[in-house]
């Protein structure tokens, strides 16, 4: 099982303004994007400095302030600093922004042990020393650890530590049990939810305050209200949210190179070379239960510069039939960008593929019905379809029907175009 862990670190850009001599380590420091408070060091917080509100209000604030422009930071080289202090305890990090970032942190058993409470602790410690603070949030899905993070992010500035009238420490990190998700969300208000801003301009505009609210309006009406979006706001109502963390940091890459001696001058050698690539490559994948949202394949001249072609995908893709349909693809876009005639007359010295954005498959529901006779059936296609292909080209060769259709099915397809379905038995 994998729990998700949101952190954002509050300060990183104020010290890295500080590190790049942008404002002196004696004054306070705010840092302003649009002419709005974006984020500031723990003295100006400590002043009373509000996030978000205009410069005017910061002069009075914290008049000593030193206020620098967000653009004018360099906060590249502590970001990645940071990033890579996070690589260290899972390979799965999803950067959202320099001073925000998901990890995924494999974990055995269905609860949160104290082992994985006090890792996260400890990174919670080490990510403060890049800014002054930081919030994190633990859960069973982005959704919940984000919205986790940002409760702690909202109590901290309610209740600083060290102003004047205030005791205690308020709480820097928050873990969220599963089952309690929809407990959790629902006194917080609908701003939690990961919604474009006309997505949220529109929930407001009905009246609704917390995400407990939204949660006990029937989904049906939802879609009535939102359409298509009206399922997705439902969901996330009750704490459910399917989508994995995507490593984007460090980049992790499969691929597989194919030296062609001699060089390969027919479409169908190249096709018979992707499908057995994207078979192998689709092995390794499922061995370590990832998937790849990203396909690239460059193809090396004899005689000239190389070509690349890359696809990302639109979820992440484990299996062999969606990878090789991908690289059929992009053979076809690099091909035809070698010549007008489609591609003729080339002659290609060297092939890669390499897949990219490498990340955990999503969690799925076990199937108690005949998984084991399914799982069987699928892997005797695969292999019946990879001997063909090295056999026939992969253009001859796939999956589906495709049964062209008669003069007169073709002439009442041109005539009303919604009474056929194409590709339809």
């Amino acid at each position: 099982m994998q729990w998700v862990c949101y952190i954002e670190v509050q300060g990183l850009y104020a010290a890295a303004a500080r590190s790049a001599g942008l404002a002196p380590a004696d004054r306070p420091v705010v840092v302003l994007r649009e002419g709005a408070v974006f984020d500031g060091c723990r003295e100006a917080f400590t002043g009373g400095l509000v996030l978000g509100a205009p410069e005017r209000q910061a002069l009075r604030d914290v008049p000593r302030a030193v206020r620098v422009p967000l653009e004018q930071i360099p906060a590249g080289q502590t970001s990645r600093a940071w990033w890579d202090l996070c690589a260290q305890h899972t390979p799965y990090v999803e950067p959202v922004g320099p001073h925000q970032v998901f990890l995924a942190l494999p974990s055995p058993g269905a609860a949160l042990s104290t082992a994985l409470r006090s890792e996260v602790k400890a990174l919670v410690e080490q990510s403060a020393a890049y800014g002054f603070v930081a919030f994190a949030g633990v859960g069973a899905s982005k959704l919940v650890a984000r919205a986790a993070a940002q409760a702690c992010r909202e109590a901290w500035l309610l209740k600083r530590p060290g102003a004047a009238g205030r005791k205690g420490e308020p709480q820097v990190l928050a873990f969220v049990e599963p089952g309690q998700e929809e407990r959790f969300l629902a006194p917080l208000p609908l701003a939690f939810l990961p919604a474009p801003p006309e997505l949220q301009r529109r929930l407001s505009r009905l009246g609704l305050r917390s995400i407990g609210e939204a949660a006990r309006i029937p989904e049906g009406e939802w879609l009535r209200q939102l359409g298509p979006l009206g399922h997705q706001v439902a969901r996330w109502s009750r704490g459910l949210d399917g989508e994995p963390v995507k490593p984007a940091y460090p980049p992790r890459t499969l691929e597989r190179r194919v030296q062609f001696q001699p060089e390969a001058r027919e479409r169908d050698h190249l096709e018979q070379v992707l499908a057995r690539s994207a078979l192998l490559l689709a092995h390794r994948l499922d061995a370590k239960g990832e998937g790849c949202q990203q396909v690239a394949l460059a193809l090396e001249l004899a005689g000239g510069p190389p070509v690349r072609a890359v696809r990302t995908l639109a979820k992440l893709q484990h299996e062999v039939y969606p990878l090789q349909q991908a690289l059929m693809g992009l053979l076809g876009e690099a091909l035809a960008g070698l010549s007008g005639d489609g591609g003729d007359g080339f002659a290609i010295s060297a092939m890669t593929v390499e897949l990219g954005l490498i990340g955990p498959l999503p969690w799925q529901q076990m199937d108690l019905w005949d998984d084991q006779a399914r799982r069987e059936r699928q892997e005797r296609i695969q292999r019946a379809l990879s001997l063909l292909h090295e056999r026939f080209p992969v253009r001859t060769a796939r999956l589906g029907f495709d049964r062209g259709h008669s003069f007169r099915e073709q002439m009442l397809g041109f005539a009303d175009p919604y009474r056929w379905v194409v590709g339809a038995p």
